[in-house]
């Protein structure tokens, strides 16, 4: 550690930290057409076949795996696959009438994107106690590969579809002397408008200037008031009762949340 008594910045020392730095990222806008949508049991498929009408109620992005893998003759850079799985929500309704009963079933869809970045290149092994001395290799030749991280917004429905799928002739050995008839059967395919940020990085030891330790000025204090008192002095929440007009919203106006007390 280096000393720094009489810079001009006001920083005691120099001190060197292990953080991940970030080689190189990317944002995309991702359109998935036509994801068929899966169902997990009997019951939910049977009202899709049922279903005279369907609309998506929400989605959300329940998880992304990651494949990284060098790129041959151009080092440093990396393929990153990504398989993202999303949980829809669909209300069906067996009649097209507004008055008509409705079910709400719950699916889920998968789709993979590629992307290429550069990572930066590693000839360490990272051993950690989090691992347990575990530590990822390719074969006896090691690549450290980069870490990849993604943030995701959950996806926005832009549509959603019921198909009918027709019944179908199937053979039932490699010769196809005998088949068999194939039922008709629905399917839910739903297209997604999806935002990403794509990032690799590695973990790299870092200098940082240092101010010092410091003692925290707030003291920690426990309220002995009545439930009631606490509540009366939260102020009124006036922008719940009197949502914003599309010009607020534009400006940024009635962002407050009322007086308080």
């Amino acid at each position: 550690m280096a000393e720094f008594a009489n810079n001009p910045y006001g920083f005691k020392e120099a001190v060197t930290v292990q953080a991940e730095r970030v080689f190189d990222s990317c944002s995309d806008r991702d359109c998935l057409e036509d994801l068929e949508v899966v169902f997990p049991d009997f019951e939910s498929n049977q009202l899709v076949n049922e279903a005279a009408y369907a609309k998506a109620r929400c989605c959300e992005v329940t998880s992304a795996y990651f494949s990284i893998e060098p790129i041959q003759f151009n080092k440093g850079f990396y393929s990153v696959d990504i398989t993202y799985t999303f949980n829809i929500e669909v209300e069906l309704s067996s009649a097209t009438s507004t008055n008509a009963p409705t079910n709400v079933v719950n699916g889920t869809a998968a789709f993979t994107k590629k992307v290429i970045l550069y990572g930066s290149e590693g000839g360490t092994k990272l051993f950690t106690s989090d691992e347990n001395g575990a530590v990822s290799q390719n074969g006896c030749c090691y690549t450290s590969v980069p870490r990849a991280t993604v943030a995701v917004a959950d996806p926005i429905v832009l549509g959603l579809r019921l198909v009918t799928i027709p019944a179908y002739s199937a053979c039932t050995d490699a010769t196809c002397d005998s088949a068999v008839t194939v039922p008709s059967r629905k399917m839910i395919c739903v297209t997604l408008g999806m935002f990403s940020i794509v990032s690799l990085s590695r973990s790299v030891p870092v200098m940082v200037p240092a101010f010092g330790s410091e003692v925290p000025s707030k003291e920690c204090t426990s309220s002995t008031e009545s439930p009631c008192e606490l509540f009366d002095k939260i102020g009124f929440p006036t922008n719940e009762f009197f949502p914003k007009s599309l010009e607020d919203a534009a400006c940024g106006c009635g962002s407050g949340s009322g007086d308080s007390k």
